[in-house]
């Protein structure tokens, strides 16, 4: 039996995605360190396939060991990493602690679980990287979070060449999103700022969005859904869900 393994799967996008995969059919492995939010989503999964909450920090050694022992041998036919942290701070004022940390949860981690789970990843496999916009399109305080996932797309590209033929890499970069972490990156960009320059700044962010206002979670999910099972001539490719908004 094949299963799909998702991280950050107890909010947002990633718990949008193994709702998708599990109406789907597949076993979904929701990997996240709040187990709480992680089971409150499991509790709302019905079915037609199954989820299996991994409690996990996969900024650890220990973390990575422990989705393996869940994977438990089986055949992985998805890998989505959907795990990922925010930031927004001026780039003079960002420190070496607040980078690496960055950098520990939205690059590191899933370029180790990959190679974590090289050897059970099913021939014919989708790995999806959840990638962002802010590694194309300039935001005011982001540089931090954008190089972040700047890297993922650099990743996937070099990552499609070292696992093809028999795994397919990819990344799915949604815009803005209906999520937690948008929420928590909105108040957090209007903190210490002049309330004009930020509804200024909102504003012009919101014109770019062809399709009007926040994409949400379940379209992405859709979109990975696809791209990790559905597209097979696809691999080393960056997919934007964003409502257009890379399109102006």
């Amino acid at each position: 039996m094949t299963v799909a393994v998702v991280t950050g799967a107890s909010s947002g996008i990633g718990a949008a995605v193994a709702r998708h995969l599990a109406d789907r059919g597949l076993t979904v492995l929701g990997v996240a360190r709040r187990a709480a939010e992680l089971h409150k989503v499991g509790a709302g999964i019905q079915g037609p396939g199954r989820f299996e909450p991994v409690i996990a920090d996969l900024t650890t050694d220990a973390g990575m060991a422990t989705v393996a022992d869940a994977v438990a041998g089986r055949p992985v036919a998805a890998l989505v990493h959907a795990a990922g942290i925010d930031h927004v701070r001026e780039f003079a004022a960002t420190t070496r602690a607040e980078l690496e940390a960055l950098w520990n949860i939205n690059v590191s981690a899933p370029m180790l679980l990959t190679r974590a789970l090289l050897d059970v990843l099913a021939d014919g496999a989708g790995v999806v990287f959840i990638g962002s916009t802010a590694a194309v399109r300039g935001i005011d305080r982001h540089a931090a979070y954008g190089a972040s996932k700047a890297a993922l797309h650099g990743l996937t590209v070099n990552l499609a060449v070292d696992l093809a033929p028999r795994v397919r890499v990819n990344c799915v970069s949604p815009g803005g999103t209906r999520t937690p972490m948008t929420a928590a990156y909105i108040a957090a960009y209007q903190q210490g700022a002049e309330p004009e320059r930020v509804e200024r700044e909102l504003a012009v962010e919101r014109g770019r969005m062809l399709l009007g206002g926040l994409t949400e979670p379940k379209d992405v999910a859709v979109t990975v859904g696809h791209v990790a099972l559905d597209a097979t001539a696809m691999t080393g490719t960056v997919v934007y869900v964003d409502g257009g908004f890379t399109a102006r």
